[in-house]
């Protein structure tokens, strides 16, 4: 595997992984340091790895630096499926178990920062850590149902009124 070790602020350059099909580009700078997790890069929506290419130049000497296109952007394969935070998520996760090969720290700037956000939390085997800069959500509203939440549903109601409580039912007679 070529190690690229960028000198300026250009376009690094990079090469590609098959994943389910699909040519999806990425870069890696530095070296594999013992005592450090690698890191990887994840961009925005409308963004690829040339979001990152400052970045990279600022950290390649520390640390190992992956940056990652998602599929349907930069370079990339654009093939017509429903993208999704899932797509997303299970492509990050798989990039990390096939090519980095080792827990990673994930940053994630916009969409990068929900579909790293879910790696991490679904997939913790992978992540050494997380680093979320101005994160999106989801980007589908959760269907609705009429059952209430888990969470809800363990909630107790409180065995007193609280005094904010019996203040207000006074001012109400």
């Amino acid at each position: 595997m070529q190690v690229t070790t960028p000198s300026s602020t250009t376009p690094i350059p990079g090469q590609y992984w098959q994943w389910r099909g699909h040519n999806v580009y990425y870069v890696r700078a530095g070296a594999k340091q013992p005592q450090r997790p690698p890191l990887l890069l994840v961009h925005g929506f409308g963004a690829s790895t040339d979001h990152w290419r400052k970045n990279i130049t600022g950290l390649y000497q520390d640390f190992e630096v992956f940056a990652i296109d998602l599929l349907g952007f930069g370079r990339s394969a654009k093939p017509k499926l429903q993208y999704s935070g899932d797509l997303w998520r299970d492509q990050l996760h798989d990039f990390i178990s096939e090519v980095i090969g080792q827990k990673t720290v994930l940053a994630g700037n916009s969409l990068g920062g929900y579909a790293s956000l879910c790696v991490a939390a679904q997939h913790p085997d992978s992540a050494a850590g997380l680093v979320l800069l101005n994160s999106a959500g989801p980007f589908s509203a959760p269907p609705s149902t009429s059952e209430p939440e888990a969470l809800q549903s363990q909630i107790q109601p409180p065995k007193e009124p609280s005094r904010l409580q019996i203040g207000l039912w006074t001012k109400r007679k």
